[in-house]
Formats: C-alpha cells, structure tokens, sequence
C-alpha cells in the first residue's frame, strides 16, 4: 500500500494498469543507522527513491578525508549517485537515520519508459530537478561566504541542523566543524540580541 500511494501520490501515476505495474516491480526497502544503501565502485542497476528518513552522499578524497556531497531527506527523493548503463558509483550513499526507501529495477523501468510516455516525461523531470539543484548547490558552496552558505543550508534543509552530525553539515559546507560552530554560535547571539 505504501508503494502504490507514493506512485501515486509523489509521482502522480494515475493510470491503474501503469501503477500496478510499477508496484509489481518495486520492493520497499528499509535501512538502519549507519547502513550504506549504495557503494562507491558498485554498479548503478536500480532506481531507488526516498520515502523517510534522512540520506547522505559521501566520497573519500585522496588524503582519505570523507567529503559530504549531498543531503536526501525529502519524501520522493531519487536516492542514487547516477543513473547511467554500465556505470559505477563515484559516491557512497549512507543512512544518517533510520530510513524507508523503494527500488526498481532499472530494465523494469526502462520497459515502463517505452511502454507509455508519461513515465518517460516524469523521468526527465526527475533530470531536470536533479540538474538544477546540483548547479543551485554548486554555485552556492563556490561563490558564498561561510556564513551566506550556512544560512542557506538553513533555509534549503529545514530542520536537519539539529538532526545529524555538525562534522557532515560543515563537510557540506566546504568549512570545518569549529567555523560551522562559531557561525552557529554567532546567529544565536544575533537572535538574542533582537529578543532583548
């Protein structure tokens, strides 16, 4: 049921023929703290999305330092570090918190694609999305201050300050822990301030 209302619900499938097909191919997949959904190296067969909990995308750097790349805490979130044939994942993908997500096959879901355009036109709005929040992110971790990015990870991912770990906020932020702590710190002394 959770399934069939997410299709449904999330990514507007209304055709029931089309919906129960999708729910023949998908399988709900729980993950616990700490469980990696996805490997960096390992092949990408599979479109995963996001029902609840909170996700994130890490990779190693060549001094072995791991880097947060992204955040996935939004219900209908694809969970996946790519969707190309053939291709590995260049990224770990972790449970930050206990999480529920759903996977289809990735020839399930190319056959749906062929079989009726409207999968086709949800998945390349699923592209266009993923595209432009990359380059939203891209641009304002590169061209902003560190204050000018915490606040907007304020406002882009509400309510996950208080839920994860300062060192993958900061990681994400392109800062160390003692600056994320200090701007913290600093904000809270404005809010203050205004209260008096």
């Amino acid at each position: 049921m959770v399934i069939k209302t997410f299709y449904k619900d999330v990514l507007h499938i209304s055709d029931q023929t089309l919906l129960e097909n999708f729910v023949n191919h998908t399988k709900y997949l729980h993950l616990k703290k700490g469980d990696l959904l996805i490997r960096e190296g390992e092949m990408q067969d599979n479109f995963i999305f996001l029902l609840d909990g909170i996700l994130r995308g890490f990779f190693f750097d060549t001094n072995g330092r791991d880097i947060t790349d992204c955040f996935g805490f939004k219900c209908g979130t694809p969970a996946m570090s790519c969707y190309i044939d053939k291709e590995s994942s260049p990224i770990n993908i972790e449970a930050l918190t206990e999480c529920d997500v759903i996977v289809i096959s990735s020839t399930a879901l190319q056959n749906l694609m062929q079989a009726n355009p409207q999968i086709l036109w949800i998945y390349n709005s699923l592209l266009r999305k993923a595209l432009k929040d990359h380059w939203t992110t891209k641009t304002m971790l590169c061209q902003h201050n560190a204050m000018e990015r915490y606040q907007w990870f304020l406002q882009e991912y509400p309510g996950l300050i208080d839920k994860i770990s300062n060192k993958y906020i900061a990681s994400f932020l392109g800062m160390t822990p003692v600056t994320l702590s200090r701007l913290r710190g600093l904000l809270r002394a404005q809010a203050e301030n205004l209260c008096l």
